[in-house]
């Protein structure tokens, strides 16, 4: 039995690893596309209101 849980662990890992292979590949390929002007407006709106949330002081 010990065998068995020890072969299973053995086939999780290298489909883990072959998995993460195939996830960092599409990452990078996915990191190397342009932002669409209008994506990075947006993206730049959100982070200065969260800046500006950030800033303001609580009202409890």
């Amino acid at each position: 039995m010990a065998e068995e849980t020890s072969l299973n662990a053995d086939v999780k890992g290298a489909l883990g690893n072959k998995v993460g292979g195939k996830v960092a590949h599409l990452l990078a390929a996915i990191e190397k596309e342009p932002v669409p002007d209008r994506l990075m407006e947006l993206a730049l709106e959100l982070q200065k209101a969260l800046n500006e949330k950030l800033d303001q002081p609580s009202k409890e």
